[in-house]
């Protein structure tokens, strides 16, 4: 005959003396004074009732399985060390025999209210209209101001929405051939990158920042490494970045960059005998409150700079710069006529 049931108080004092020997039902009974079987009894027949808690119903997995997830990572990794190792120095087939140009418009900033839009036109017209010219945007289309600086727009007359309508009218509507569009520290604020690949219809090529170009034409080849800006600046010399990583970092021909809102023009041969041709453009931002505070010359040519190249087979090619686009195509246009092309 099974031991009579506890009562409540009973059964109380039973759970918390077996919490406290620490499940030990031995000891517990001695504790109680109470017999072994006669514990055993309450702890299978009256505890559970006592302790028992709702049960939820077991979900579906919120994700997959660790080791599942882990080989996609893997994937998806491998994927984007070979994508970022192929970015150095992608070639670029130039459709074209004999010399050709590349148009370096310096930072548009499209949508600010001192942006010479009458020069964008006109330069973007020379490149549209002159054979074997290509455009090459240096960054900075808009201003596309973040943060803090957000409080700019109430200083422009173009907002949000019309700066991107500048944007489009830029890259699809004036009609230049563009080889290159960089995109510097304005453009990929506020998710701008997304944006920008997007409104990418015609497919050009678009880094952000930094762009190491091998251009294969039926002529010859050319190198080019064009970022935004270089690492390096000196009071004394605008092309200081660029000279530095000409001596120090990749071999090119042609070093681009912008950024600084200043231009410069610089060419020179190493001991080595290797041609360097350094280019920076200013934009078309014309008056720049920042510049006047910081007491920054503002320079008024080199919004864009045009280089003329001359592939040659078996050898570096000769490369011509100009600060005016109109002088620059039309050696481009001088060059192309000499040589029969």
């Amino acid at each position: 005959m099974p031991p009579p049931g506890p009562s409540e108080e009973e059964l109380l004092k039973f759970i918390r003396a077996y919490e406290a020997c620490g499940h030990n039902l031995t000891q517990t009974a001695r504790f109680l004074n109470r017999s072994r079987p006669t514990l055993q009894h309450w702890l299978n027949h009256y505890v559970p009732n006592m302790t028992a808690k709702p049960e939820a119903e077991e979900l579906p997995p919120s994700d997959l399985p660790f080791e599942e997830r882990l080989e996609t990572m893997k994937k998806r990794n491998s994927l984007r060390i070979a994508h970022a190792k192929a970015l150095a120095w992608q070639t670029i087939r130039v459709p074209v025999e004999g010399p050709y140009g590349l148009c370096w418009f310096g930072d548009p900033h499209l949508d600010d209210p001192f942006c010479d839009l009458n020069l964008v036109e006109e330069h973007a017209a020379i490149c549209r209209e002159t054979e074997a010219l290509y455009g090459c945007n240096g960054g900075d289309s808009i201003n596309n101001w973040v943060g803090r600086l957000e409080r700019l727009y109430a200083e422009q007359s173009a907002t949000s929405s019309e700066a991107w309508e500048l944007v489009d009218w830029f890259m699809n509507d004036l009609g230049i051939n563009w080889l290159l569009w960089i995109l510097g520290n304005h453009d990929v604020w506020n998710y701008g990158s997304r944006i920008f690949e997007r409104m990418n219809t015609q497919k050009v090529l678009m880094r952000d920042w930094d762009a190491k170009l091998k251009l294969v034409s039926p002529s010859g080849e050319a190198t080019v490494w064009a970022r935004h800006d270089f690492k390096g600046h000196s009071m004394y010399n605008e092309m200081h970045g660029l000279k530095r990583a000409s001596m120090m970092d990749e071999q090119a021909d042609i070093y681009a960059a912008f950024h600084r809102h200043t231009w410069g023009v610089a060419q020179g041969e190493m001991e080595n005998g290797r041609d360097y041709c350094l280019i920076r453009a200013r934009g078309y931002k014309m008056s720049d409150d920042y510049a006047l505070k910081k007491q920054f010359t503002e320079q008024l040519r080199g919004q864009s700079v045009v280089t003329v190249i001359e592939p040659r087979f078996g050898d570096k090619p000769l490369v011509h710069a100009f600060k005016d686009v109109e002088t620059g195509a039309d050696f481009l246009t001088f060059l192309r006529q000499k040589g029969g092309y």
